[in-house]
């Protein structure tokens, strides 16, 4: 059986691609082409998806512990059930996207933009979230703790109390 590399898939169009029976873990995947994917139910942690177009993707139930979605655009992606635990968002376009019921215990979200994004149920114990833009971001029933209430601006945190649980 073909071993791919690390880097094979690196810098590519992988809009089209089945991944199927393709293991991500550990890859790097950056700056590619990921538009409209299916990597539901995938495991891919510690893979660097950095600058990656996730738009329109579904990664509902995927483990993502430790992956690197630096800069990442992830409009319209479905992350709904995934576990994002000590995740890299720093900078993620997250505009509408379906994160309900995810886990993002640990995850860096400063900077990233999650106008419109839907956190229902979200687990958002020690997120941290400076700088992120939070304009009509759902929080209802998400769980949070002190920490990741102290990084959002004031609107976000007056929201998150309001629709969220304290952990």
């Amino acid at each position: 059986m073909y071993a791919m590399s690390s880097r094979a898939f690196r810098k590519r169009d992988l809009s089209k691609v089945n991944f199927e029976y393709e293991d991500l873990i550990g890859r790097n995947l950056s700056d590619s082409d990921m538009r409209g994917v299916s990597l539901k139910n995938r495991d891919i942690h510690n893979a660097d998806l950095s600058c990656t177009d996730l738009s329109e993707a579904d990664l509902s139930d995927a483990i993502l512990f430790y992956v690197k979605l630096r800069g990442a655009d992830m409009r319209g992606i479905n992350l709904s059930n995934a576990k994002l635990w000590d995740a890299e968002l720093y900078g993620a376009d997250l505009q509408d996207a379906d994160v309900r019921g995810a886990d993002l215990f640990y995850t860096d979200l400063r900077n990233a933009d999650l106008t419109g994004a839907n956190l229902r149920g979200v687990n958002l114990r020690h997120a941290n979230f400076e700088g992120a833009i939070m304009t009509s971001t759902k929080f209802v029933d998400a769980n949070y703790d002190l920490h990741t209430l102290n990084t959002l601006s004031e609107g976000a945190r007056i929201l998150l109390k309001k629709q969220g649980k304290l952990w």
